[in-house]
């Protein structure tokens, strides 16, 4: 499954993707703002892992972002259960030398219209750290609203970082 951007693509993510995961994944600007799951240092024991984890899952909901053949970053959803069985939360990361060329914005929004094209989902969902504005600006950019703060609701690294919640509902 193939999913055409602008400059770049949404693919399934391959084995082969070992080095460049590897390459771009163990860069601590990458890291920083994201769940504890996504380690740094970022070994080929966690990119092998991932990948033997994540390739050949069907359906598929979780993307490498791949600029001309080398993947670079990566988009992915978890369906929530039970009573919010309608709702999706997303993440994302790219390689720090792709940042600002505004490949997440466009990357999100293939990524919200191939959910909501071919699964059962009326909110999609996340939370951004402070201070990461620019993943906010992304989620603005592809259509996202803030709907609230939740103070010092995440602890990493020994700081507590408030956790700004942006959702998408068709």
């Amino acid at each position: 499954m193939k999913l055409q951007g602008p400059t770049f693509c949404l693919r399934e993510w391959r084995l082969t993707d070992e080095a460049a995961l590897i390459k771009y994944a163990n860069n601590a600007n990458v890291s920083r703002y994201l769940a504890d799951q996504f380690p740094h240092p970022y070994t080929q024991t966690d990119a092998q892992n991932w990948l033997n984890f994540i390739t050949g899952v069907s359906p598929v909901t979780n993307f490498a972002i791949d600029v001309n053949g080398e993947c670079v970053g990566g988009i992915g959803v978890e369906f929530r259960n039970g009573e919010r069985r309608k709702t999706a939360h997303i993440g994302y990361w790219l390689a720090e030398p792709f940042w600002g060329k505004q490949m997440m914005p466009a990357a999100t929004r293939l990524m919200v219209n191939y959910i909501f094209d071919n699964f059962d989902i009326v909110r999609l969902e996340t939370g951004v750290y402070h201070p990461n504005t620019a993943s906010m600006r992304v989620l603005e950019k592809a259509g996202f609203v803030k709907e609230g703060i939740g103070k010092k609701a995440i602890f990493k690294n020994g700081e507590f970082y408030d956790e700004h919640v942006f959702a998408l509902v068709r």
